[in-house]
């Protein structure tokens, strides 16, 4: 199970003394046992990715936060990214993406319930594998072409 890798590997980074590592993984697993406790009782490696991803995701704003005031802290921030981007499954690019909204979209029309079916229907399919705010752009995108 993903929770047991990341467990192994931040009990490695403490014995290590490797804070940067030991901190980016501390922080997935407070998440993780936010979720147990929250009544989810026992929680499945998407919901692991999950808690990942949302730690990639502050981190990310750190990095931009602090790039122009604090560039150590910024580093940090992006060496977290990186170490926390290997629990995570091989990321989509745009065009899978944008191929995957062509595929799943099975409306004549391009109206703003279309935008929303479709991306229903992809959301499952790339958590995890693709930032999921972009995904409204694309299929904005990918509907002003259809007309």
């Amino acid at each position: 199970m993903l929770l047991d890798e990341i467990r192994s590997k931040f009990n490695e980074a403490r014995k290590a003394k490797d804070e940067t590592t030991k901190s980016a993984l501390e922080a997935v697993i407070a998440g993780v046992l936010l979720k147990q406790k929250s009544g989810k009782g026992e929680v499945t490696d998407a919901d692991v990715m999950e808690c990942v991803s949302k730690e990639i995701k502050v981190q990310t704003e750190v990095a931009e936060l602090y790039k122009e005031k604090d560039p150590a802290t910024s580093n940090i921030a992006c060496c977290k990214i990186e170490i926390l981007k290997e629990f995570l499954p091989k990321q989509m690019t745009e065009e899978e993406v944008l191929a995957l909204i062509k595929e799943k979209d099975i409306y004549p029309d391009a109206s703003p319930k279309t935008k929303g079916m479709i991306i229903k229907s992809i959301m499952p399919i790339i958590a995890c594998k693709f930032d999921k705010s972009k995904v409204n752009g694309l299929v904005e995108e990918y509907l002003k072409t259809k007309c």
